[in-house]
């Protein structure tokens, strides 16, 4: 009789366990479809001109026009988040415009800047989300930086 009732609650419990849903915890880097999908408080927004950020939000604005950062100088760049992310630890880095720092830098260069972020991002307990369709991508491309979500 014991060892049924044991059994009964065994199977149950994997049932129940099976069945409920588990929030995942975002990764250092992450492929997001908007703002919304950012939980944290503390951001860094890499966004071009004319964009608002929302309230609490740093934003750097890159620009190939002037008193802006230019989106072809992506060492400058990665310096200037690195800086940042020392200041203040756990900083989320926000990049939504990553196909206008791709267009200048083209897919390669940009690739390079989004690893060496990541790395950093990792160090300082940070995580980057990248604001972007699959779409906009070719398969190859989307295909790499979906594996840095790993």
């Amino acid at each position: 009789m014991a060892i049924k009732t044991i059994a009964s609650l065994l199977i149950q419990v994997r049932t129940e366990s099976s069945h409920s849903i588990h929030l995942q915890e975002p990764g250092y880097f992450n492929i997001v479809s908007s703002r919304e999908a950012v939980r944290e408080r503390n951001v860094l927004l890499v966004t071009r001109p004319g964009k608002e950020a929302p309230f609490g939000w740093k934003a750097l604005f890159v620009s190939t026009l002037p008193g802006f950062l230019d989106p072809r100088e992506l060492p400058k760049l990665l310096h200037t988040l690195i800086d940042e992310l020392r200041k203040n630890p756990g900083t989320a880095v926000v990049i939504e415009c990553p196909e206008y720092l791709a267009l200048h830098n083209g897919f390669r260069g940009f690739f390079k800047f989004l690893n060496a972020l990541r790395d950093h991002a990792m160090l300082m307990e940070s995580r980057i989300y990248l604001i972007t369709e699959p779409s906009v991508w070719n398969e190859r491309e989307f295909a790499f930086l979906r594996r840095m979500e790993d």
